[in-house]
C-alpha cells in the first residue's frame, strides 16, 4: 500500500504545504539600513522599520524598498 493512497494523509501534506507557504509570505526580515512600505489592496498603510516583520498574507505586500543610508 501506497502512503498516498490514503487521503487522509494526501489532505494533511497539502495543508502542512500550503502553512510553510502562508508563514513564509508572513515573516519579513527588512535589513539595516532599509524601511520597506506595506501596500494593503495597492494602497500605502505603513512602513516596516529594521528587523523582523509580520504581515498578513494574501492581503499586505511591500511596495518599495528604500535604501535610508546616506551617500555622500
Amino acid at each position: 500500500m501506497n502512503f498516498f493512497d490514503n487521503p487522509a494523509a494526501t489532505l494533511a501534506i497539502a495543508v502542512l504545504v500550503f502553512a510553510l507557504i502562508l508563514i513564509y509570505m508572513m515573516v519579513k526580515s527588512v535589513p539595516q539600513g532599509d524601511e520597506w512600505t506595506v501596500e494593503r489592496f495597492g494602497k500605502y498603510t505603513r512602513s516596516l522599520k529594521p528587523g523582523i516583520r509580520f504581515l498578513i498574507p494574501l492581503i499586505d505586500r511591500v511596495g518599495a524598498r528604500i535604501n535610508m543610508i546616506e551617500t555622500v
